[in-house]
Order: C-alpha cells, then structure tokens, then sequence
C-alpha cells in the first residue's frame, strides 16, 4: 500500500526524463517507501519479539541455548522462557527472569531506535520535515 501512495507526478517525470520502468521503480518509488517498508518490518519484528504466549505454546522448550536457527530442536524464545518459568520461580531465579526482561527491553528498544534512525536518515536526504 505504501507503494501505491508514491506520487504520480514523481513516476510520471521519472518515466518523462527516459528512465525504464524498473528504474522508475528504483529511483522513484522505492526511496518514496523506505521508511514504510521498515516501519512494517519494524513492526512485524517487534510483534515477534513480543508474542510471548504464542511462542511459547508453539515452541518446544528446551533448556539449551542456542544460536542454531535451522535445527530440529527449537530452543525456548526469552518471552517463552519468562511466561514458562515465571510461576515456579522463587529467590534467585526471580531475578534471572527479571534480568532476561530487561535483556528483552534492551533488544527491542535498539531495534525500535534502528528503525528511528534509518527513517530520519530518509527525512535528511529528501529535506521533509
């Protein structure tokens, strides 16, 4: 949908100075759609981060961390860890779930200023307020 909100005059004068239409496409519309397309990746990441009961009703738990993406073992998410494991937890295991939410917190507040800062990038170069 953001694409199809690109001025046509822009499309229009690209076509009008003899690009193509993949480099109307290149030069007119996708720079018009930058910070839409990571606003909606933006978003899609953090309703990820963020789903925890859905994970953790999916997910298999298991107790391994690990960085191996493509394995047959899927290993417990951070959300899923901390509505798992919550429950049951007392003393010093209290504070390892609430050190794993601020870890949480951290990750998705970088990828939230990631996204914050790419789409002003795009502010800067085309001089929008």
């Amino acid at each position: 949908e953001i694409f199809l909100q690109t001025p046509v005059l822009h499309e229009e004068a690209a076509l009008a100075l003899g690009a193509t239409r993949w480099e109307m496409v290149k030069m007119a519309v996708f720079p018009f759609g930058r910070s839409g397309i990571v606003s909606a990746s933006m978003l899609g990441l953090g309703r990820a981060l963020g789903e925890t009961m859905a994970v953790a009703m999916v997910l298999s738990v298991a107790n391994v961390v690990s960085f191996k993406l493509f394995t047959a073992q899927n290993p417990g998410t951070i959300p899923a860890n901390i509505a798992l494991t919550f429950p049951e937890a007392y003393g010093t295991n209290i504070n390892v779930l609430i050190a794993t939410g601020l870890i949480l917190f951290v990750v998705t507040f970088a990828v939230n200023a990631l996204a914050r800062w790419i789409v002003s990038r795009r502010k800067e170069f085309s001089g929008a307020n």
